[in-house]
């Protein structure tokens, strides 16, 4: 597999402090508990040979290492997963980009139901290539642009989309009643500014709006927040 035992240690250390597994030491764990831990690293493992294999050619993660892919982008795409467990929802991740986050959402509960839409057309092959590697039958690819989906969502994860008012703007026609728009973030400060922004726009809009702080493994230096916005 591509993951030296360094790294699948980190990952492992990751999902278990993030509650997805129940031990950060399989040889001591159930049998059941053993096999659930190899299948979800061994698919993190191809996931992320998969990714370098096809960064070279159309630029999916910079040159990040794998460490980085591990922490900055699998871990931080599962600190809310929280939020959707045990949830029979649709789930949409718009501006999906490499994956993230609803590749290893996807890969940690097979019981999620998650589309991705990528409008980039080497980036939404890379997509679709992952679902047919990964076996992934909980995870599909639209190619195209959100603003021309047809559908509509309980729930829209957008991880490095834009502002709010603009991520609320493209996705309020595909959202269902009562559903969940889930926002990643970065600093308070600039977080505040967007949500000032986004209830004077839409001031009469019935909506409630939700910060809240995420905690993301090996990642203390830099403040996560993420933007829980709900329709009435």
């Amino acid at each position: 597999m591509y993951l030296d035992n360094v790294h699948r240690d980190l990952l492992l250390g990751g999902l278990y402090k993030l509650g997805i597994v129940k031990t950060s030491t399989p040889m001591v764990s159930s049998e059941k508990e053993a096999s659930f831990i190899e299948e979800k690293i061994d698919l993190f493992s191809q996931f992320i040979e998969e990714l370098f294999l096809w960064n070279g050619k159309t630029n999916l993660i910079g040159r990040a290492n794998i460490r980085d892919v591990i922490i900055r982008h699998i871990l931080d795409s599962l600190s809310v997963y929280y939020l959707l467990k045990n949830k029979k929802a649709s789930i949409l991740d718009i501006g999906a980009g490499a994956g993230f986050p609803s590749v290893p959402l996807a890969v940690v509960d097979n019981t999620l139901s998650i589309c991705a839409v990528e409008k980039r057309h080497k980036r939404a092959s890379f997509l679709k290539n992952v679902a047919v590697l990964l076996r992934l039958g909980n995870f599909s690819v639209i190619e195209g642009d959100v603003k021309d989906i047809k559908g509509s969502y309980d729930i829209v994860l957008a991880r490095g989309v834009g502002e709010l008012l603009l991520l609320y703007e493209l996705t309020k026609k595909i959202l269902k009643e009562k559903a969940m728009i889930i926002a990643f973030k970065g600093k308070i400060t600039e977080i505040e500014k967007e949500v000032s922004r986004l209830k004077r726009k839409n001031s009469n809009k019935g909506m409630n709006l939700n910060i809240q702080h995420v905690k993301v493994p090996y990642l203390d230096e830099e403040e996560r927040n993420i933007v829980i916005i709900e329709t009435k």
